[in-house]
């Protein structure tokens, strides 16, 4: 049994950005008009950088323990998933650049009630995909072409050599977003 949580550092970082994305949306509301276009503009980003700071304020909170037999999340909301009720797993990949080599993974699992959405600033996030992973495989659930790119990326599942010639070779492809076929999925 272990328990994890979301790196200090990555939530900080998080946190100063909501923080100055409120600020730059909320400084100039105080020179403007009351009831100016302008006011209503700027307050639809600031309330979004308010609930990404939130959401960030709740993960310094969340513990999530993982063990042989499945994961609890601890925090505001308490949820158990076990590995024998397991019946989705979506891995997904979110590129913060155009050649996709930088950004982040999220792992949703789904066992009856139970929903937990897992990012990969998770301390040992690739122990609980392996873990997922193998629940998934004994449990015989079909996996996505994204999902089953992404497991290949940690070094799960078919490698490289399993996928489509020519198109599928590059990093895009990889992680699950190289071919537009999967973009709607």
């Amino acid at each position: 049994m272990s328990v994890l949580r979301y790196h200090r550092r990555d939530l900080n970082a998080d946190l100063l950005r909501a923080g100055l994305g409120v600020a730059a949306c909320v400084a100039p509301m105080f020179f403007l008009a009351p009831g100016a276009t302008a006011t209503y503009v700027l307050a639809v980003p600031a309330v979004f950088f308010a609930l990404f700071g939130l959401r960030t304020c709740l993960h310094t909170r969340t513990r999530i323990t993982v063990d042989d037999a499945g994961l609890s999340v601890s925090g505001l909301s308490g949820t158990r998933l076990d590995w024998d009720a397991l019946d989705m797993v979506k891995l997904s990949y979110f590129s913060t650049r155009r050649d996709q080599e930088a950004g982040w993974m999220q792992l949703k699992l789904r066992g009856g009630s139970a929903r937990i959405a897992i990012h990969s600033t998770l301390e040992d996030f690739e122990t609980v995909c392996r873990l997922a992973f193998h629940a998934a495989q004994y449990r015989d659930l079909e996996l996505s072409d994204a999902t089953a790119r992404n497991f290949a990326v940690l070094g799960l599942g078919a490698g490289p050599e399993g996928l489509a010639p020519d198109i599928d070779k590059t990093p895009a492809a990889l992680s699950g977003w190289g071919n537009p076929a999967d973009w709607r999925r």
